[in-house]
């Protein structure tokens, strides 16, 4: 057994309601990762009716590709919302991938339908848009000390960034948040929102131990730095989709 005393609590919201291809995958490479550390995860599967206690928890995951169910979704979320907001305020990490992303912006429109207010954890506006964004995506991501983050987008919603939300990624390629302004994503505090729907955390080691590592900095308020790791397979995954035609 392990005597290493460092310990992280994963809070993977309503899978029962959202769920998307690689959401269990990207759970699975934080996990993963830590326990390769011999860090000591718990995940807990927040399920629909079910109250968060955000003292709790030291990640937070949302995924989702299944709009039909947003509204069930964002229902349960402003059960929750001041506790997710004072994880926010507190700087714990979240990733918003897909439809987590729309959910956690200001509001969202589908085509034909009127704007529902979401989350307004961050500043982005999501509109249904007449294209669908499908393909190999990479950028450069600023707070990664400019390294490439790649994957695969598949979306169509438009998204908006506003004033005081950062770029999770600058685009080198693909159509990212709308198609128009070099940008994937949206950042703040340490919430981060993607359309990357492939497996993020597993192709882009480098992001999950950013997270990683960002939890235990904020848990254990010190920094404590991470045991390097074989990662052939993972940037063999990476490399693949920044070659790929």
């Amino acid at each position: 057994m392990s005597a290493n005393p460092l310990k992280l609590k994963i809070a993977y919201l309503y899978p029962d309601i959202l769920y998307g291809f690689s959401d269990q995958a990207n759970v699975e490479a934080f996990v993963t990762r830590a326990k390769w550390r011999d860090i000591n995860v718990q995940v807990s599967y927040i399920k629909a009716n079910e109250r968060i206690q955000s003292s709790k928890f030291d990640f937070y995951y949302i995924g989702g590709s299944n709009i039909k169910n947003l509204e069930d979704a964002l229902f349960q979320l402003k059960q929750n919302e001041l506790e997710l907001n004072t994880a926010v305020l507190a700087n714990v990490p979240m990733l918003a991938v897909n439809c987590g992303y729309m959910l956690f912006g200001n509001f969202y429109q589908l085509h034909n339908q009127s704007q529902i207010e979401a989350m307004g954890i961050l500043n982005v506006d999501s509109i249904a848009g007449k294209s669908h964004h499908w393909g190999n995506i990479s950028g450069v991501c600023e707070f990664l000390k400019n390294k490439t983050v790649a994957g695969f987008e598949n979306h169509g919603i438009l998204s908006y960034l506003k004033e005081g939300v950062a770029p999770f990624l600058t685009l080198q390629r693909g159509k990212g948040n709308n198609g128009r302004d070099k940008t994937e994503g949206a950042r703040v505090n340490n919430v981060i929102g993607t359309y990357i729907t492939s497996p993020i955390l597993a192709q882009n080691p480098h992001l999950c131990d950013f997270l990683i590592a960002t939890a235990l900095r904020i848990k254990y308020k010190c920094r404590i730095p991470l045991t390097p790791l074989c990662d052939d397979i993972e940037w063999y995954s990476h490399n693949f989709i920044l070659d790929a035609k």
